[in-house]
């Protein structure tokens, strides 16, 4: 293997492997948090309502939450 071949394949390496960080560190930010079998909001830590969960299983933020959430990002 020459030099550039090396090099080429280390900054592949290190690509993948940052990727592969970020991807883990959004699967763990996204999970849902829960405390004594109640899930609870990843942001204001409050417990999530059977009413959410109901209208949306998969939830992590309450509603008051996942709205400014989605004001942020979108």
């Amino acid at each position: 293997m020459d030099e550039r071949s090396f090099e080429e394949a280390q900054a592949l390496t290190e690509r993948l492997t940052r990727a592969g960080i970020e991807q883990a560190l959004q699967v763990h930010l996204e999970a849902p948090l829960e405390y004594n079998g109640q899930r609870l909001c990843r942001d204001c830590d409050e417990a999530l309502s059977q009413a959410r969960l109901a209208a949306n299983p998969n939830a992590v933020r309450c509603v008051d939450c996942q709205t400014d959430h989605d004001r942020r990002e979108g």
